[in-house]
């Protein structure tokens, strides 16, 4: 007796810690695979991947079907476990070494997005979030993963991995309510129909929206992904080490508010020295797209186009770099990695000043 009056004092406060376990399982997910994930993706890794990937699917059906309804909050707190397992992706692959705070920020966002979901959904077990969340996860995983297999970057593996999901997403809907339309008369199946479709419609929206941001080149080439770049001076080559020397930068300008500065002298080269994370055996065209400001036309002057073919599969980072000569032409700078003719990988923008005594204090930079 004394037992269970306990634990019915204690259930405002199990239910009220139950609501955080989806944001709780989210965040541990991101935190699993930044710890139990290297920087060039495995057969192990995407294993794992592809486990969160099914993993979830399957507990969406156990959700929708209801199997064993008092393990519902276990399967809901696992399936968020594999969503931020599958969005952490793209986070350790791609920006682990750069250490993007935008990138970290964007995860938060989607976890408090499942946190106040909670509070503000009238009824959960509509499942919309879930599907929504499932083919967001599904498209970004496979848009890495099908490059892998094929070795190419081509659009046309963009924009297939994202019909994949959609098809995989449909058919696990239509198999996890299956079984609920089998004992409906036909009035209410074309009801439940229409109930399913709104259910589906914010998921084959976000997979649309992907695709038109990367038919507009918002989205980089995935799964490629920029992991240093350095704007320097007096580059060098020896025995594969890559080295130059950068500018020390103000506080502010080195945490990010504000592109680097740089001086130089008449004659001098302005170099800009990078690494590529790509997968192994990907063959592709990169470029680098020198712009100057133009303070009279209030537009972006080209200065030239570098062609950089990659092969990709190197642990550290392909290697490339560019250099332009300024002439003269002090102002505001930006370079941009690109495909060649294509979406925009990573764009580095910088000051350029005419050098004066004293010369401003550098260091050396190495990508080996």
């Amino acid at each position: 007796m004394e037992i269970k009056t306990i634990y019915q004092q204690l259930e405002p406060r199990l239910t009220a810690i139950r609501r955080f376990l989806p944001g709780v399982a989210f965040i541990c997910g991101v935190s699993w695979d930044s710890v139990t994930m290297g920087k060039v993706v495995s057969f192990y890794d995407l294993l794992v991947l592809t486990t969160y990937y099914l993993g979830a699917g399957l507990l969406l059906i156990l959700l929708v079907r209801e199997i064993q309804p008092r393990w519902q909050n276990w399967f809901i707190f696992l399936i968020q476990f594999f969503f931020g397992g599958l969005f952490s992706a793209l986070v350790v692959f791609y920006f682990k070494s750069s250490g993007s705070l935008y990138t970290f920020l964007v995860v938060i966002f989607l976890a408090l997005m499942l946190v106040s979901n909670e509070f503000i959904a009238e009824k959960y077990r509509s499942r919309t979030l879930s599907w929504t969340m499932f083919a967001t996860c599904g498209t970004m995983y496979l848009n890495f993963l099908i490059p892998h297999f094929v070795h190419s970057v081509k659009p046309v593996w963009f924009y297939l991995s994202c019909l994949f999901s959609l098809a995989v997403v449909f058919t696990i809907h239509a198999f996890a309510y299956a079984k609920q339309r089998q004992y409906m008369s036909t009035e209410v199946k074309k009801l439940q129909y229409l109930r399913e479709l709104r259910q589906m419609t914010p998921a084959l929206g976000v997979v649309a929206l992907l695709a038109v941001l990367y038919q507009f080149q918002l989205i980089p080439p995935v799964p490629l992904v920029l992991k240093e770049s350095y704007i320097c001076k007096d580059f060098t080559n020896a025995d594969g080490i890559y080295q130059c020397q950068a500018e020390s930068q103000s506080l502010s300008r080195a945490l990010g508010f504000g592109g680097d500065v740089i001086h130089f002298k008449d004659g001098e080269k302005i170099y800009n020295l990078s690494a590529v994370f790509a997968p192994a055996q990907i063959s592709v065209d990169l470029e680098h797209r020198w712009w100057l400001w133009n303070e009279q036309l209030g537009n972006w002057q080209s200065s030239g186009v570098v062609p950089l073919p990659m092969v990709g599969g190197r642990k550290e980072g392909w290697r490339t770099y560019s250099y332009i000569n300024p002439r003269g032409r002090a102002g505001e700078w930006k370079v941009e990695t690109a495909l060649k003719d294509g979406a925009v990988l990573a764009v580095a923008y910088f000051t350029a000043k005419v050098q004066v005594e004293p010369a401003p204090r550098t260091h050396t930079v190495t990508v080996d």
